[in-house]
């Protein structure tokens, strides 16, 4: 019982910080939209801030659906006990 409920907090956590991952990504898009435009940059610019917003992010991304599956796996154990 103690497991799962570290299991549910880390998974709280992880939530949390992949919501404000996702506030800093739509404020960076934002900002690369507004600088592409003024600069006259190519489309490509904003994609390369969308994939390097994904490298560094990517680890907590991946915490997040590993919590997800480990609660879900620890919840269907106490219920076939």
């Amino acid at each position: 019982m103690e497991e799962i409920a570290k299991m549910e907090q880390a998974y709280r956590r992880s939530k949390f910080v992949i919501i404000g991952h996702a506030c800093f990504l739509a404020a960076a898009c934002l900002l690369a939209v507004l600088v592409r435009r003024n600069l006259k940059l190519a489309p490509i610019f904003l994609f390369t801030s969308l994939a390097a917003a994904l490298l560094v992010f990517g680890k907590d991304l991946f915490k997040l659906f590993y919590c997800r599956h480990e609660l879900r796996r620890l919840r269907r154990n106490r219920e076939s006990s």
